[in-house]
C-alpha cells in the first residue's frame, strides 16, 4: 500500500480537473447494461437500509475502472461477499459522513432565509466537501482495501490536496443527479455507478496510478500496423 500514502495535487488546468468525470461518463456509456443491473443492486440494498453502506461499497468496487472488462468485472458472488464482510464496518463510514452532513442540511434549511443565510454557501461548500470524503473513503475501502479508518482519514487528506477539483466535479455530479432526478430514469439506470465510477477515476488520479486507454491500440495491434506500414512501402 506504499502507494496510497502518496497523494498527488493537481494543477488548475480545466482539462485535468474535469478528467474524472469525463472517463466516468466514458466508462458508463461503454457499460450501460451491467452499470444499470449495478444500480439497480444498489437501489436494492438502499430499500433494505442495513445493507446500504455496504451495498454503496460494493457499487464502487463493481465501478473500478481497473475491472470493468467483461473477463475482470466483479461478479454477483464477489458483490455479496464485500456485502457480507463491511455489512457493520461500513456502517462506519456512514456515520462519519452522514451526521456531519444531516447536521450541515438542517443549518441550510433552517436558516436559508434568516439573519445568517449569508452563511448558507459556506455550509453548502463544507456539505460537498464531506460528501466527497465520503466517496473517496469508499473508494480507498472498496477498490484499494484500506481499513475503515485508514480510508476516512486518507479521505480527508486527499479530499484537501485536491480540493478545488473535488468541488467542481462534485458541483457537477449534482447538477447530472438533479437532471437525473427529473427524469427519474437515468437516476434509477446509471448515476450511482457514474458517480461511483467517476470518484474512483478521481482517487486514481490522485494517487497517480495510470489507468490504460480502452480505446488505445494494444501492442499487437501497433505491431500489426507497423508490419502493414512496413509491406505497403517494400518494394517488390
Amino acid at each position: 500500500m506504499a502507494s496510497i500514502i502518496r497523494i498527488r495535487g493537481v494543477g488548475y488546468s480545466g482539462v485535468i480537473m474535469l478528467r474524472p468525470l469525463g472517463r466516468g461518463l466514458r466508462d458508463t456509456l461503454d457499460n450501460l447494461l451491467p452499470f444499470t443491473l449495478a444500480s439497480f443492486a444498489w437501489w436494492l440494498s438502499l430499500l433494505l437500509i442495513v445493507t446500504a453502506p455496504a451495498g454503496t461499497l460494493a457499487l464502487f468496487a463493481f465501478a473500478d475502472p481497473k475491472s470493468i472488462d467483461d473477463h475482470l468485472r466483479l461478479t454477483r458472488q464477489e458483490a455479496l461477499a464485500i456485502v457480507r464482510r463491511d455489512l457493520l464496518r461500513a456502517w462506519v463510514i456512514a456515520l462519519a459522513i452522514g451526521v456531519p452532513a444531516l447536521v450541515l442540511i438542517n443549518n441550510i434549511a433552517a436558516y436559508h432565509d434568516g439573519d445568517v443565510r449569508w452563511l448558507v454557501p459556506f455550509w453548502g461548500a463544507l456539505l460537498l466537501l464531506v460528501l466527497g470524503v465520503g466517496g473517496v473513503a469508499c473508494s480507498l475501502r472498496a477498490v484499494h482495501g484500506l481499513a475503515i479508518g485508514d480510508a476516512l482519514r486518507r479521505g480527508a487528506v486527499l479530499t484537501l490536496a485536491r480540493l478545488p477539483q473535488v468541488l467542481i466535479v462534485a458541483i457537477l455530479l449534482w447538477i447530472i443527479i438533479a437532471i437525473g432526478g427529473i427524469l427519474v430514469v437515468p437516476a434509477l439506470m446509471f448515476l450511482p455507478t457514474l458517480v461511483a465510477a467517476t470518484v474512483n477515476h478521481l482517487v486514481y488520479d490522485a494517487l497517480g496510478i495510470t489507468i490504460a486507454n480502452p480505446l488505445a491500440p494494444t501492442v499487437e495491434r501497433q505491431a500489426e500496423d507497423q508490419r502493414a506500414k512496413g509491406g505497403k512501402y517494400s518494394v517488390g
